[in-house]
This record gives structure tokens, sequence and C-alpha cells, in this order.
């Protein structure tokens, strides 16, 4: 017995139960806490994600327009469905995270939670700051802290990345940027829609001065000729915020592809090296063809009397006052979609001043409706003619005139032309003897003579960078723009000098390195129809 019993006090077989049992307590709180933290990093996550996916949504709306920053809260509160199924304080399993409107911030500029602006309304308003209500999680499994809980909230910041797709070849001056500007990204404004703008003009050089152009195919010179002929996309997205401007002797090669957006045949400086190149469909222009010809040359109509209005024969359009239209009874024979009357009259002393436009190159919109209505479409009363004043303002712009017209073939000239002066005819359809075989107009339902730039503050960027030479430059915006005329020499008008306030004022427009255009609005989607040939692609992206 009492060998028994020493060998059972010296027996260790046992002997870590009781460190199990000791420990076991530390084991169950270890694996408690280590489920209720997986738990909260959960709930964090879903609180998260909520917070990106209402960031997100909300910066879809921020397009600078009126109720952007409601649009934008709206968004971020109803277009998520963001459940978190980790919380306790759930009315019900998988409650939708809350956001409220005094948990949404919008920014104009944001580098860091300590260096930002605060937008002041909704053209402003580029970044958005959601931040998720908070939510809470009950420790249910370790037993020490089972009365505390785990509460977490989340914030997200985003904004829209611009991209235009395809080509925009052409950058401006901001016309309205005021002297002394220090602001690279001043947007353009000032500028209606209807208003005339003189892009280039006369000289041997085009730009970077008011107008210039851009490589957006990183691939020179050439390209730039190439896409402005083009129906093609040519070239991947780039960003918005800058342009890459481009140098060298393309003067001839990019008036001769701008032309070719009416119904002018390539020729040797322009050869159309990514067809199609078709023209607009409506190619109404103030330009005829001479009847004897089997060959496509455009030129202007020819004049046979000392002043152009005062001719017998079926006159070309011109004003004889930059401030008033043509007298009711008097009609032009061959007229195209005018200038503003402001820019047919520059100072005899510096041919380069338009002295009626205000802003020089940027005229005023006032073009003589009633003269070519009289001309072209006799009959019809622009201010009531249903579908020409698109946008309602009471207002008919050249590009609603051109759009109108090429809605409906019989609103243009006819397929036979209207009849100009010795042999001569002018037409608004597209001649096939100008087209290339095989080639339509209007291609894929492209408008030809809607065409993208970008804008950009020069005074700004001269004053920094400079403005010559291949440079990066900030783009202020992107205006949509139409194509009035062609680029041709023009006769200067004989007998049709004007005398104002005592000066006389000269006709010196016309010059084939001209190039004229009227604004159609902010660039929303690039050039026009039905597929469009260049796109804006907005993508929100986040921020932190």
């Amino acid at each position: 017995m009492r060998r028994l019993l020493r060998n059972f006090l010296r027996s260790d077989t046992g002997s870590v139960a009781p460190t199990v049992g000791l420990s076991l307590f530390a084991l169950i709180a270890a694996g408690g806490l280590a489920f209720d933290y997986a738990r909260v990093a959960t709930m964090d996550t879903e609180l998260q994600n909520a917070a990106d996916q209402a960031a997100l949504s909300a910066a879809t709306q921020l397009d600078g327009e009126t109720g952007a920053r409601d649009r934008a809260r709206a968004a971020a509160k109803t277009l998520i469905s963001n459940s978190t199924l980790m919380a306790n304080d759930n009315a019900a399993s998988g409650l939708a995270v809350g956001i409220q409107d005094a948990n949404i911030t919008f920014y104009a500029t944001y580098t860091n939670p300590t260096t930002f602006t605060l937008a002041t309304g909704d053209a402003d308003a580029n970044i958005v700051q959601v931040q998720v209500d908070a939510r809470t999680a009950n420790y249910a499994f370790t037993p020490i802290v089972a009365a505390f809980a785990g509460t977490t909230n989340a914030k997200a910041v985003a904004g829209l990345s611009s991209a235009i797709c395809g080509v925009v070849p052409f950058f401006i001056c901001n016309p309205t940027e005021p002297v002394g500007n220090t602001d690279v990204n001043l947007p353009p404004g000032g500028v209606n829609p209807g208003t005339g703008i003189v892009m280039a003009e006369g000289g041997a050089q085009w730009g970077p001065g008011n107008f210039g152009f851009l490589d957006q195919l990183g691939q020179g010179a050439n390209t730039v000729a190439e896409a402005l002929a083009s129906n093609s996309l040519l070239g991947n997205c780039s960003g918005t915020e800058q342009v890459t401007t481009e140098t060298g002797n393309i003067l001839n090669a990019v008036r001769d592809s701008l032309n070719m957006r009416y119904d002018f045949k390539p020729v040797a400086a322009s050869t159309c090296k990514s067809p199609p190149c078709s023209p607009s469909s409506n190619s109404t222009k103030d330009v005829v063809l001479d009847n004897g010809l089997s060959t496509c040359v455009w030129k202007q109509n020819p004049v046979t009397a000392v002043a152009d209005m005062a001719s017998t024969t079926p006159p070309r359009y011109f004003p004889n006052s930059p401030i008033a239209d043509l007298p009711t009874g008097t009609v032009p024979g061959i007229m195209g979609y005018p200038r503003d009357r402001c820019h047919y009259f520059k100072t005899t002393a510096n041919p380069a001043t338009f002295p009626f436009c205000t802003y020089g190159r940027v005229g005023d919109g006032n073009w003589d409706r009633g003269a070519y209505f009289r001309t072209n479409h006799l009959g019809v009363d622009y201010t009531t003619e249903p579908g020409l004043d698109a946008n309602g303002d009471g207002i008919v712009t050249r590009y609603e005139t051109y759009m109108w017209e090429a809605a409906d073939p019989t609103n243009r000239l006819p397929t036979t032309g209207k009849p100009g002066n010795g042999g001569t005819t002018a037409y608004g359809q597209p001649q096939n003897r100008c087209l290339a075989p095989g080639v339509a107009p209007d291609a894929a339902g492209i408008d030809r003579r809607r065409i993208t730039a970008a804008v950009v503050n020069c005074r700004r960027v001269a004053a920094t960078t400079g403005l010559n030479g291949k440079r990066n430059l900030p783009v202020a915006g992107f205006i949509d723009v139409f194509l009035v005329e062609p680029s041709i020499d023009r006769n200067k008008c004989p007998g049709c000098t004007v005398s104002y306030g005592g000066t006389n004022y000269d006709n010196a427009y016309g010059s084939r390195n001209d190039i004229y255009v009227e604004v159609i609005g902010a660039s929303g989607t690039g050039e026009g129809g039905a597929i469009p040939q260049i796109s804006r692609r907005d993508v929100p992206r986040l921020i932190e």
C-alpha cells in the first residue's frame, strides 16, 4: 500500500492538465479578441466601400452646370445600396449605410486633408468628400471586454477625370482673358453661341498667337493635317488638363485639309492619307464652280460692276455698313453664311484691326440673317420658321441655319445649283466632280463642319512658360465651333470702302489664310452628328 501511495505521489502523468486549465481562459480570450477584431475590421471595410461608392457616384455629377452639387448629394445618398452586416446598431439585419448632407463636402481644389480650397458654387465644385454615418459592433466573444463596443466610420474623396478621344487639332486663346490674368485655368466666358471668331487671318503664319495647332497624335506636323481631313478617329484619348502644341510650316496642308470638309478636292499638300475624307452633306458656301470645266475649282463669284452690291448681274454679298443689315430690297445673287458684320471692315492704317468688333477677333454674333434668307430661302421668315431656333433663345445662328438646311435637303440650294456670274454656279450640296471615288458626304453621320477647339489662357501662359515652340499648355476648357467659310483668296471688294465717324474703312478680308468660325458652345461631346468624330469621356476617380 505504501508503495502504491509513494508511486502515486511521484507520478507526473497528468501534470499538463492544470496548465491547460489555467491557460484556457487566456486562449478563449485570444480567440474571442481575434473574432471581434475581424468583425470590426469587416464592418470598417463595408463602411469604406460604401463611402467609396458614394463619392464616385457623387463625382459623376460634377459637370460645372447649375444644380451639380444637389445632383451629387442625391447620387451619394440614393444611387448606392451598401449595407453593413457586421454592425449591432441595425434596426434590421443589413441596414443600408446612412449619408447626411452635412457629411458631403465640395472642393474646388484638393491636395490632402490640410491643403484644399472649398468650392463656392456649382461651377467650381470639382471634388467631393463623402463621410458615412458611424456604425457600432458590440464585442460579443471576448469575456473581459464583452461590455465594450467598436465604433467606426469612413470617408472618401473623389473627382472627375476627363479625356478627349480622337483628335483635337486646334487651340485658341481665351478671347475674354483679361490683361494681367494670373489663372491658367480661367474658364472662357462672355463668348455666346453664335459669336463669330477670326481664328486665323491673313499673313503667312498661323499661331501660336490667337490660334495654333495641337499634336494630339504625337507624330508631328504631318499628322495634324491628316487628322483635320480624315473622318477616322486618329489617336488615343488624352487628358483635358493639357495639350501639346505643334509647330512647323503646315499652313498649306492644314488649310486644304479644312477645305475638304466642304467639298474641295484634296491637293498635293494635303493628300487624304486616312480615307474617307468626306465633306459635309450641307456644303453651302460663298463660292462658285465654273460650268465649263469638269475639274473642281471653287472660286469667288466674278464681279463685273464697280461695287458688288450695285452690280446689275447677281452680286456677291458684302455689307454696306458694319452695324446695319442690307436694305430689304437688296438681294445678293450668291451668298454663303456671312461673317459678323463688324468683321468685314478693317482700318486702312492698321489692317489687323477690326474697329467695329469690341474684342477684335471676337465678334458680336450680328450677321445679316435677312439678306441670307432673301437670297437662299425667299419667303421663309427666319424669326418664326419651325426648327430654326433650335435652342429657343430667339437668336438664329449660322450653325442652327446650317443644321435646319441639313435636316431637309429641300431647304438647301437645289441639286442644279444657283447661277452665278460668268457661267458659274453655286451649290449647297457636294458635287460629284469634287469627291474622290467612293466618298459619300458626312460619312457615318459625322458633322464635318463642326470641330472642337481647346481654349488656352495665352496671356498667362506667355508670361510664364511662353507660347512659342512645342509646349504642353494647360487647358481652360473646350468649345465647339462651326466652320463658316472655306479658306480661299477673295478679291478686294471694289468700291466697298465705308466712311464712318470720319474714318475710311476698307474691305480687307478674304485671304486664303483666313479661318472664320462661329461658336456653337462649350464642348460636351466634341464633334457632333449621329456618330461624333471627337468625343469626351468623364471618368470618376478616387483621390483618397
